[in-house]
């Protein structure tokens, strides 16, 4: 099977999400220079070789010795603090314990249920085909963190002033 990535998926166009199996052709990954902040000097990642599939999917647990997301002002436009509005939708998740239907182990999980997600914050939910599931959807967990350290800081603001209202009053 030309282009076989393992698992039912092939890189011909059936799927956007491909897994990533050891000993695959080696067309469908590559080492590409990456230059961070359009200088001159780059490190090597591996992406996918196919620009038509740049999602990996890895059906176990991934392990790595850190997560680099580039982050930097030059690739960002429409640069805005998030406000109160957004911020204050996350009182309305709801955090779930939950295991996994196709987990053997039964292993407990601990986050959030995709289409709960969606009715606060759709811009963090991606809807991908699958072979068992249609318009399966997935959460950008990590783009939670800034939506929480923002409701953070507005809690500490509040606190504060609280305290120094008592202080003042005492």
């Amino acid at each position: 099977m030309a282009g076989a990535n393992s698992g039912g998926r092939v890189a011909d166009g059936t799927s956007y999400i491909k897994q990533f199996v050891y000993g695959v052709p080696n067309t469908l990954w590559k080492a590409t220079p990456y230059f961070s902040g359009g200088g001159t000097s780059s490190i090597n990642v591996i992406t996918p070789a196919l620009e038509d599939y740049p999602n990996v999917l890895i059906p176990g647990d991934l392990y790595v010795n850190g997560i680099i997301i580039p982050s930097d002002k030059y690739l960002k436009e429409n640069i805005e603090e998030i406000n109160n509005t957004t911020t204050n939708k996350i009182m309305n998740l709801k955090a779930s314990q939950f295991t996994l239907k196709k987990d053997e182990t039964s292993r407990l999980h601990y986050g959030f249920i995709a289409q709960e997600m969606e009715k606060n914050y759709p811009e963090l939910i991606s809807v991908k085909p699958d072979t068992d599931v249609a318009n399966l959807r997935s959460i950008n967990y990590l783009e939670i963190i800034p939506l929480l350290v923002s409701k953070v800081q507005m809690m500490q603001k509040e606190i504060d002033e609280l305290k120094e209202h008592l202080r003042h009053h005492k």
